[in-house]
């Protein structure tokens, strides 16, 4: 048996566990489209650390004053080229059938057959069955990084117009 306090205690646990999975994987996006670049310490500065975009020269083909056709030259950042999705979890439900029986003022909780039979002489204790059910859901993508992405886009869109 569990207490019930037990129970839900670890259920808490473990979604704050998977939280944090969740937020160091959508951290590292950062490393996987950009470059950390560090600034020597100046006089009474600290060291300064910057993100650099990983970018791409591509050659994108414009009409220029003359009307040819020339090819312009674009940097064009990696994180403009990806679907934008973070890893999030849509809906997570968690449903328990469990036997409940008041020991010492205390909720227990006891994960068991149903149609088990009871200890010795086939008895059971004063228990009654409950059933729980719980729905977790995601938070939305951060607004600062879907303001950074489309930044980047309107910047990779101004050098191609």
């Amino acid at each position: 048996m569990i207490s019930f306090k037990n129970f839900v205690q670890a259920i808490q646990n473990a979604i704050t566990s998977a939280s944090d999975t969740i937020m160091d994987k959508n951290l590292s996006i950062l490393d996987k489209y950009f470059i950390e670049s560090t600034e020597p310490a100046t006089d009474g500065d600290a060291a300064k650390s910057t993100m650099i975009p990983k970018s791409v020269t591509l050659q994108y083909p414009h009409l220029n004053s003359e009307g040819n056709i020339e090819n312009l030259e674009i940097a064009v950042p990696l994180i403009t080229l990806v679907p934008l999705s973070t890893t999030q979890v849509d809906k997570a439900v968690l449903s328990a059938s469990f036997e409940m029986e008041v020991i010492d003022g205390e909720l227990q909780l006891h994960f068991s057959d149903r149609n088990a039979k009871g200890g010795m002489f086939n008895k059971k204790p004063k228990t009654a069955w409950g059933r729980m059910e719980f729905t977790f859901s995601p938070q939305e993508t951060a607004e600062g990084f879907k303001i950074l992405v489309a930044g980047y886009e309107d910047i990779l869109k101004r050098q191609i117009v």
